[in-house]
């Protein structure tokens, strides 16, 4: 009896740790600020990020070596600058970002040393007030010449209303039932010329380029869930890539344009309760193929080479990253005990990990000997001639 208990035992805890891999957890920001959204440079040289002082209350671009090292701030404290897609032009020379500098929220451009800032829309309200910027953004065309953006439309002065307290002060307060939610999907040349209105639904969000090609994809929104769309550079041959109900949160190409990995978010069992799942299709909206199941998985990104996809999770403890083919299999969770990674972004050798969980930005080389399955890792599963066997590292615990 004390075998088949031991064997219960272990057989309990392979099921606690397989696939989980303790990686080496390398911090390259260290507060007071908090750091997010992380991507590397061509080169794989550099990370920028974004920076949020709390003083000012806005957000600013920084830039670093790959390392950490020779941390410099590109934009100043004085306005709110910020990007949510990669804001490397295809050849490294220029950074799109979005900023209020100019009193409402266009799209800016700027040399990876912050100078030569130049603005490329007027009152495009990239991002509107109160509304958030999910969905939002703006992205490289292939080549570099041209730009793809969200643009919406709304009046400050409209979305706010005065009352008064008991002592007759007056009060003002955003009303968001006012808020207009209407946006578009437009391309203009990297300089900021030939603006050219693509959609006009008032539907559209989160554009990107498809790689190598003369195609946009970006989400249509509706009651009845988030649609991915693609179409021709110039707006015309619109069609769907998913069906309708799908709910798609966010996607990503592949590095040669050929499929989207994407999630979807499903109602479960009542209003409070949620399953996401991630799915591949490929461009012409053929081989479908559901990847994860029954969890909280969101935010895919596939490697440089497409052969694997990094994504977070919410409810796979004890890990929040994970890793896995591109067909779904082998998948691995990284780096136990860190479960608010939001951001993942791959180096563009496809050896390391940007992270984030919003306040720090963190690199995971996946060939260290942690990820490799040796060195600071803590704890070993093996299995041996069928006996589930539990081996510790050498190395002493704390």
């Amino acid at each position: 009896m004390k075998f088949r208990s031991y064997l219960f035992i272990s057989v309990i805890i392979l099921s606690l740790f397989a696939g989980i891999v303790e990686a080496e957890v390398q911090p390259l920001t260290c507060g007071p600020d908090k750091a997010s959204n992380p991507f590397w440079s061509l080169d794989g040289d550099r990370i920028v990020f974004l920076s949020f002082d709390a003083d000012s209350g806005n957000t600013d671009i920084q830039v670093m070596n790959a390392d950490g090292s020779e941390k410099k701030q590109l934009t100043s404290n004085i306005s709110a600058d910020i990007f949510f897609s990669n804001p490397w032009s295809p050849d490294g020379q220029k950074l799109l970002f979005i900023s209020d500098r100019s009193g409402a929220y266009d799209l800016w451009s700027m040399n990876p040393d912050g100078s030569g800032k130049n603005q490329l829309t007027t009152g495009a309200n990239i991002v509107p007030w109160l509304h958030g910027p999910a969905g939002y953004g703006a992205a490289w065309s292939p080549q570099g010449d041209r730009i793809a953006y969200t643009s919406c439309w709304y009046e400050n002065e409209e979305i706010r209303d005065t009352t008064t307290d008991g002592q007759g002060n007056g009060l003002e307060s955003a009303n968001f039932s006012k808020i207009r939610r209407e946006a578009d999907i437009w391309v203009m040349n990297s300089d900021g010329g030939e603006k050219q209105r693509l959609t006009t639904s008032g539907s559209a969000r989160q554009p990107a380029w498809r790689p190598h090609g003369d195609e946009i994809v970006y989400l249509f929104f509706r009651l009845e869930g988030n649609e991915i769309r693609i179409m021709q550079d110039d707006g015309s041959e619109e069609r769907c890539l998913t069906s309708v109900g799908e709910n798609v949160g966010t996607f990503d190409w592949s590095p040669d344009g050929n499929s989207i990995t994407y999630n979807t978010i499903t109602l479960v069992t009542n209003a409070t309760q949620f399953s996401s799942a991630l799915w591949t299709i490929n461009a012409d909206g053929g081989h479908k193929q559901q990847l994860t199941y029954g969890n909280l998985d969101s935010s895919p990104v596939f490697s440089p080479d497409g052969d694997r996809i990094a994504f977070t999770s919410q409810s796979r403890a004890p890990s929040s990253l994970f890793v896995m083919n591109s067909d779904g299999t082998d998948l691995v969770g990284l780096a136990p005990g860190y479960l608010n990674f939001d951001t993942v972004q791959w180096s563009p050798d496809g050896k390391n990990l940007a992270v984030s969980n919003g306040k720090e930005v963190y690199v995971i080389p996946l060939e260290s000997p942690a990820t490799a399955g040796g060195g600071p890792v803590s704890i070993l599963i093996i299995a041996v001639t069928g006996i589930v066997t539990i081996a510790f590292s050498s190395r002493k615990w704390e």
